[in-house]
């Protein structure tokens, strides 16, 4: 799995960086830390600045640097970035241009690295979205403040932003609990189907409880949303996952705004439906973001990689 965790150095997404490194460790993830750093006056961007320093040094006064840092220190703690053993010495590389944009630092030693460290320019989430697509991650995870409510929908923050517009599946880490009691909703889509399973994945690593819940909008749709959850329930006990079920009537977005009181992570698929429709229509995953207490993970599936064209040869 290959995890884009996002900082700027707030202890909400620090917070987040931990949780995340629980299961990254255990899934024997490939993580980037990325911290977007708005561009400078006057154009003094971050390849102007790198290259009046001398790239075999870390402690350099660029912003974002100490938080990336920090990042890599709370992994570190975590088993992600092992020391080398007493007496080895590694090669440090500061910054350097990537090939997919941005400015990247590195660490390289001996064995190879599991994290790796970036730095971007300009406005938050729209590098995070052009770092994710370049760099064909599984998952981004992101810390959220936790506010609540119609303004901060309606306006939009970087977190919520990235849950509409990102090609592949989102973490948003609000209110993180010690717990990892995970609610995993599914409506027996095949995209309900990849959100169960890679759900069931990560509450795996972190040797959560699992409950299935399927919403029937209306009371005819119950037995229908039982049968979903006991499909979900099978198959969830072929990953030696036993899950509770439950089935619920109601408007969805509220019966599991309401269950997510009694849980620490919530569970979905998101759509791949144009951004526009779904603010018109309304879209339950982002509601569940905004007014839910407790962290959601959105599964969406990436797109397939572009194929390179093979040129043709002569004769």
């Amino acid at each position: 799995m290959k995890i884009l965790m996002c900082t700027d150095g707030q202890p909400f997404a620090e917070e987040a960086i931990r949780f995340g490194a629980k299961f990254a460790h255990e899934l024997d993830a490939d993580v980037t830390v990325l911290f977007v750093r708005p561009k400078a006056a006057g154009g003094d961007s971050i390849h102007r600045t790198t290259a009046r320093r001398k790239t075999g040094e870390w402690d350099l006064s660029v912003p974002g640097v100490e938080y990336l840092k920090r990042a890599k220190t709370i992994l570190g703690e975590a088993g992600l970035a092992s020391p080398l053993p007493e007496g080895e010495t590694d090669v440090r590389h500061t910054f350097r241009e990537s090939a997919e944009g941005g400015v990247e630092l590195h660490r390289i030693g001996r064995r190879p690295e599991r994290v790796r460290l970036k730095l971007r320019e300009g406005e938050s989430a729209e590098e995070i979205l052009t770092e994710a697509g370049r760099g064909r991650y599984d998952l981004i995870l992101t810390g959220s403040r936790g506010h609540q409510g119609f303004a901060s929908y309606f306006v939009g923050s970087t977190a919520t932003r990235i849950a509409e517009f990102a090609p592949c599946s989102v973490l948003i880490a609000k209110n993180i609990r010690k717990g990892h009691n995970f609610l995993v909703c599914t409506d027996g889509s095949g995209l309900a189907e990849k959100a169960e399973l890679f759900g069931a994945q990560i509450a795996q690593a972190l040797n959560a409880r699992v409950t299935i819940l399927s919403v029937a909008p209306e009371e005819e749709g119950l037995r229908a949303a039982q049968e979903q959850v006991r499909r979900a329930e099978m198959i969830l006990a072929q990953m030696g996952i036993q899950a509770k079920i439950k089935a619920r009537v109601g408007r969805p977005s509220e019966v599991i705004i309401d269950e997510a009181k009694d849980h620490d992570i919530v569970v979905m698929g998101a759509s791949g439906s144009s951004a526009v429709r779904r603010f018109f229509l309304g879209s339950v995953p982002l509601k569940v973001i905004e007014y839910g207490a407790c962290p959601v993970l959105l599964v969406r599936e990436k797109p397939p990689a572009k194929r390179r064209a093979v040129p043709r040869g002569r004769g």
